[in-house]
């Protein structure tokens, strides 16, 4: 599920944010201006992309620099929140 999600979110930046990649790609890339360069709108335009497309929720304040520093920490909020959701509906 990692991998997957990190695709979708660098296809997003890529393509529908019209951001270009930096090179390397690697999971300590910090989301902001020093490396994929996700300003406040980009990141809003890409929180729902990802709403969208896996029925999450991810409310700012769970996205916070501090608390989401690159783009691996990133990843994993996602796929947490994935998880729980397919756990939550499994449970039902």
């Amino acid at each position: 599920m990692y991998e997957e999600t990190r695709t979708f979110i660098l296809t997003v930046v890529r393509d529908i944010i019209n951001l270009p990649l930096p090179s390397p790609l690697d999971d300590t890339l910090p989301l902001g201006e020093e490396g994929l360069g996700l300003e406040s709108l980009a990141m809003i335009e890409l929180v729902l992309q990802l709403e969208g497309e896996y029925g999450i929720d991810l409310p700012e304040e769970d996205l916070e620099p501090q608390l989401v520093p690159d783009l691996g920490a990133f990843v994993n909020v996602v796929v947490e929140r994935r998880a729980a959701l397919t756990t939550g509906s499994a449970a039902k």
